[in-house]
């Protein structure tokens, strides 16, 4: 009931005198079990007859109980620590706070994040956050640049689009619930059409601007050597594909609908992943405007449109499956292990 000072005893006796006791704790602690604390335990009120400065000593203590009690507040007792009929036995404790009706019961969980929101958070985790122009040059490549550097620059952004590619497909909801072999064949049947994918939603046409995974920008005279004529070819697809005008949310969704493919040969669990294919469906629908409970929107592509955007990518696929062959066989730079690792492990 007393801070954390040091009383004088003389100054305690003169209205305690023998009651008195010291928790076990901290000798310095004085807990009172006389008039002070019955008069906060009865919120008594007290009136001064003199100029409230009373003589309080031993003799003196009981003329006057309002100087009395503000001699005990003087010497530093804490009312908040002053024992009540309910708080017998715990010396030298605050009570504790009551709790109100709000924080009687558990506070609800928070509502589970909406498929919507899981897709678009996952693309945004493993989007660049800014662009990096080091390597950008708007003139043909310089002849000093080899054959062997070109390819090395390919093999090197392929290679950093699967580390994306992973990173992110970890974070898709369900996938890393699906078996370990399947999300690596998933990951590695999917790989170069969400290479192309990626690639055409960022690019800037208009300005040869190619923009990859790790942020970086390259004029595509950079790199046609690496990627030959399938560079042709996803210039063709990224122009389709801005004409559809996707957002973030739709796009996110098409990303996760190239990679859970159910028809990939090899699946052990292909009911599962046709399951989280078709939640992701009925998720770009009803944000494409294209649920039954939705409006149209003239401004969004039509569902069919969007999804027949895979067969594209599955031809986008074969193409650079090409390209990557054609480079290993002219053996001019080994492949990577983790690209050559791909081809080895495909099913077909």
């Amino acid at each position: 009931m007393f801070g954390s000072k040091k009383v004088p005893q003389a100054d305690l006796r003169a209205f305690t005198d023998n009651l008195i006791t010291q928790t076990p704790r901290t000798p310095s602690h004085h807990h009172l079990t006389g008039p002070g604390s019955r008069t906060v335990q009865k919120n008594a009120k007290y009136v001064c007859l003199a100029s409230k400065n009373c003589p309080v000593d031993k003799r003196r203590r009981n003329r006057c109980q309002y100087c009395r009690f503000q001699k005990c507040l003087s010497v530093g007792m804490v009312k908040e620590v002053v024992r009540t009929d309910s708080l017998k036995g715990r010396r030298g404790r605050l009570p504790s706070k009551p709790k109100s009706p709000l924080q009687s019961e558990a506070s609800p969980p928070s509502p589970p994040l909406s498929l919507l929101s899981a897709l678009l958070r996952a693309y945004s985790h493993c989007t660049p956050r800014d662009l990096d122009y080091s390597q950008f040059t708007a003139a043909d490549p310089p002849s000093s640049t080899s054959d062997a550097e070109h390819i090395q620059l390919f093999y090197r952004l392929l290679t950093i689009s699967m580390e994306t590619t992973r990173c992110w497909a970890e974070r898709l909801p369900g996938f890393a619930e699906l078996q370990r072999d399947d999300q690596n064949l998933l990951i590695d049947s999917a790989f170069l059409e969400l290479f192309v994918l990626r690639l055409a939603y960022r690019s800037t046409l208009s300005e040869d601007k190619l923009v990859f995974c790790n942020g970086s920008v390259l004029n595509r005279f950079q790199c046609l050597r690496g990627f030959g004529e399938w560079l042709d070819s996803i210039r063709d697809f990224s122009t389709h594909l801005q004409t559809l005008n996707l957002d973030a949310s739709a796009f996110a969704c098409l990303s996760a609908l190239v990679l859970l493919t159910d028809q990939v040969p090899g699946l052990k669990e292909s009911k599962r992943v046709e399951e989280l294919q078709n939640k992701v469906i009925c998720c770009l629908r009803d944000h494409l405007g294209c649920g039954p409970s939705s409006s149209s929107n003239k401004a969004t592509p039509p569902l069919s449109r969007v999804l027949g955007l895979r067969a594209e990518l599955r031809s986008q696929r074969t193409q650079g499956l090409q390209r990557i062959f054609y480079l290993k066989l002219e053996d001019l730079v080994p492949p990577p292990p983790s690209i050559d690792r791909f081809l080895d492990t495909l099913p077909y």
